[in-house]
């Protein structure tokens, strides 16, 4: 379990290593891009293995796990890709994890949750959280833009995905936990509060930050993704699958909490009532952090989404939201862009 977050400089953060007995041998996971931005220091400093990955795949997975044999400790250095490959090792090899994101695009950082590619479906396991995780906020503030648009969409969705998990223990005796679903809600609140009033971009951000850490905390309390992803994160794995050039997962997910919003809104009589959580609000932060709003700002062709809308409940047939109580068909589905504004 995540026994420790660390805010400030890597460098700093690395030389308490002996002390939280995290010990070597190390292996640090990194790409071409997160080998620049601290990869290298990393590597350097802890006189450790180093593993270049590439992509985000149960293959590259093994083969990572083979280059990191005999490490008591591994070290992920990257966006969400690079730390889901080193967290599977980690767990394979039951070694120590250290989590070191370089953007803040979505809550994978410290969740126990590994999500990779295995014959073009994106599949998850339930793997084991961070022991540590330094949050260098300087590093992650100069991650590019599209990544740190990424982030607040992954934090927007859980508008939906706290909805369907209720929509699941109300329809069908699914386990609820108020401890996940309050850390999930009081970071989307503060969230929403920080974009509602005119703050300084620098503390939206920490605010931000904060968000994912306590969404991947929230997925740690009940071991699973549940609190974390409902019917807009299936959206996005049918994207995933389905576009020729994927976008960043949390964009992706916004765009399904854009339609999954205007679903539930429809149909769920549970729906917020509070004005600041309903469709039309949530079109206004997006344009708030640079979201897109439509589908062509996204570039993503209007029948990848239709199928979407009526298919991805079978990506996992047994986790029941909105989609898989009422399975859409063609025409609700372009009603959904219509009123969701995205077409």
């Amino acid at each position: 379990t995540l026994d420790l977050v660390l805010l400030g400089p890597i460098s700093e953060a690395l030389g308490m290593l002996e002390d939280l007995r995290l010990k070597p041998p190390y292996a640090v996971f990194y790409d071409e891009t997160t080998y620049r931005v601290a990869g290298r220091f990393v590597k350097e400093k802890l006189a450790a293995k180093g593993v270049l990955t590439s992509s985000p795949t149960f293959q590259e997975a093994e083969r990572g796990l083979a280059e990191a044999r005999g490490a008591r400790t591994v070290i992920g250095v990257g966006g969400g890709s690079v730390i889901d490959l080193a967290k599977y090792a980690a767990y394979r090899l039951e070694a120590d994890f250290i989590s070191i994101p370089t953007a803040p695009s979505h809550d994978g950082m410290v969740s126990p949750v590994v999500s990779l590619f295995k014959e073009g479906r994106r599949r998850s396991i339930l793997a084991r959280s961070p022991r540590l995780a330094i949050i260098d906020l300087k590093i992650l503030g100069s991650a590019p833009r599209q990544l740190l648009i990424s982030g607040y969409g992954d934090i927007l969705a859980k508008i939906i995905s706290i909805k369907d998990w209720q929509l699941g223990r109300d329809e069908r005796g699914e386990q609820y936990c108020k401890t996940a679903e309050s850390l999930v809600l009081s970071s989307l609140e503060e969230l929403i509060a920080s974009l509602r009033k005119p703050s300084p971009q620098e503390e939206t951000f920490e605010t931000l930050v904060k968000a994912l850490i306590n969404s991947g905390a929230a997925m740690m309390v009940v071991g699973t993704s549940r609190p974390a992803s409902g019917s807009e994160h299936l959206i996005s794995h049918y994207l995933d699958m389905n576009l020729k050039e994927r976008l960043p997962h949390g964009i992706q997910c916004a765009l399904g909490t854009l339609l999954m919003a205007a679903y539930h809104e429809l149909r769920n009589p549970n729906w917020w009532k509070d004005e600041r959580y309903r469709l039309n609000a949530l079109r206004g932060y997006f344009r708030e952090v640079g979201l897109p709003t439509s589908l062509r700002e996204a570039g993503v062709p209007i029948g990848v989404m239709v199928d979407a809308v009526v298919e991805a409940w079978r990506i996992r047939p047994k986790r029941y939201t909105i989609l898989h109580k009422f399975k859409p068909d063609r025409s609700e589905a372009l009603k959904l862009l219509r009123i969701s504004g995205l077409a």
